[in-house]
């Protein structure tokens, strides 16, 4: 209360930076914690006196080299856990089935007698999550090119393994592309071509439809089809979202002679995931909306993969940490104090000026007192989600490093091509 008279006196000075200083904003600073009560310095007495006041100089701190050697080490509040978690228990299940994918899976079930060939697009960080049972029995017995695309995001020695698990199990052509980059993407148009001249009484022409996960790549991969085959610009929309594209487009011609069609459909999913975890997988990789999981929840999950994996010595300098950690409370922490995020309406925007600008309270706190309702603020107001979601783009962007979620074993790459997994 006392904070509170002495603010109230503060509006009599002429000093034009006081008067600039809003109602509000000295209230919130007076709320901002509990500041001694000290009696006002005869210097600041003599300012209040004087039509002209005289601030006081601010003295610019001198680092001396002890100083220097003396002040805290980042590591020191970051230690590096003495064992890291090697089993991840989660049971929260992810709901999300649009009504737009449902209606697209009755479509193409409706109107599959007009395909010919089919390309099922994978994502290759989660090539046994991101297959989904459910085209296995809507596609039939058609030609498949099994396209595990994003594959620069994967661990590179995974390719081997699924290229002779196909060749074992399945009788679906695989590829590894990137389709943001062209890469692979003739071998697709290959491919096509070369059912239509192995076959051209059956296949004069070629219609191809495109399936998958939300965000995996399709329309991308349209896109760079169009452009290799026919020279043409994109058709369909693309975004680093799930859900752009929401119906079934019509065909798509990406090739001349013979000609070849590609139909781009929503990305579905299969609705009965079996384990809250692989929900986990497809919420990180980017197949559904962040908004429906809590994204703390999905950066804990990485920051455990992370730690599991080759990556663990490399990924705390990619984030800007002093070394690894398996708290991800102390990881979001760091990463919302090193990047200045704060929750709106509290370090943001306009009221980011309450601690960052002071020179209008010079009369009525210490410099000491000024630094403490600065940090005071700044570590009260962080904003963690913001942290996850800058922490799960690394990772999509692939600035962390390559790292595939599923467990590629010889037994589970079996039972998913063989659809035993559930059994």
């Amino acid at each position: 209360m006392h904070s509170l008279l002495r603010l109230r006196a503060i509006p009599n000075v002429c000093d034009k930076s006081v008067r600039q200083c809003s109602l509000i904003r000295l209230l919130r600073v007076a709320l901002a914690g509990p500041f001694s009560c000290q009696r006002i310095r005869p210097q600041q007495q003599r300012c209040f006196n004087n039509t002209a006041p005289v601030l006081k100089k601010r003295k610019t701190p001198v680092v001396t080299r002890a100083a220097a050697h003396n002040a805290p080490d980042p590591a020191s509040r970051f230690p590096k856990p003495s064992a890291i978690r090697t089993e991840y228990d989660y049971r929260k299940k992810i709901f999300w089935y649009p009504q737009h994918q449902s209606k697209a899976l009755r479509q193409l079930q409706n109107g599959i007698h007009h395909i010919d060939a089919v390309v099922e697009v994978r994502d290759a960080r989660i090539p046994i999550t991101s297959r989904n049972p459910a085209f296995e029995q809507v596609l039939g017995r058609r030609p498949r090119l099994v396209v595990y695309n994003k594959s620069d995001l994967a661990n590179a020695n995974m390719i081997q393994m699924l290229v002779e698990a196909h060749k074992r199990y399945t009788n679906d052509e695989v590829l590894f592309t990137q389709a943001n980059r062209g890469k692979n993407i003739k071998a697709i148009l290959d491919w096509a071509v070369g059912l239509c001249h192995s076959q051209p009484h059956r296949y004069p022409f070629l219609a191809m439809v495109v399936v998958g996960l939300p965000n995996v790549g399709k329309s991308t991969m349209i896109n760079a089809l169009r452009a290799v085959g026919v020279k043409k610009g994109k058709v369909s929309a693309v975004g680093p979202t799930a859900g752009v594209t929401i119906t079934i487009q019509t065909r798509v011609k990406i090739y001349e002679d013979p000609p070849v069609y590609l139909v781009d459909t929503p990305g579905i999913f299969d609705p009965h995931i079996t384990h809250p975890v692989e929900g986990l997988k497809i919420a990180l990789t980017g197949a559904t909306k962040d908004r429906l999981t809590e994204e703390e929840d999905v950066a804990d999950y990485l920051l455990f993969r992370l730690n599991n994996s080759k990556l663990r010595e490399r990924y705390p300098a990619a984030l800007g940490l002093p070394n690894y950690s398996d708290d991800i409370n102390v990881v979001l922490r760091f990463l919302a104090e090193s990047h200045q995020f704060f929750l709106q309406g509290s370090m943001d925007g306009a009221d980011k000026g309450i601690v960052s600008d002071m020179s209008g309270f010079d009369l009525a706190f210490d410099e000491e007192e000024v630094s403490e309702m600065a940090g005071r603020a700044s570590t009260s107001q962080l904003d963690l989600r913001r942290a996850a979601k800058f922490m799960i783009t690394q990772f999509r962007e692939g600035k962390l490093g390559a790292l595939t979620l599923d467990e590629c074993t010889p037994q589970s790459l079996k039972d998913a091509l063989l659809g035993t997994e559930l059994l």
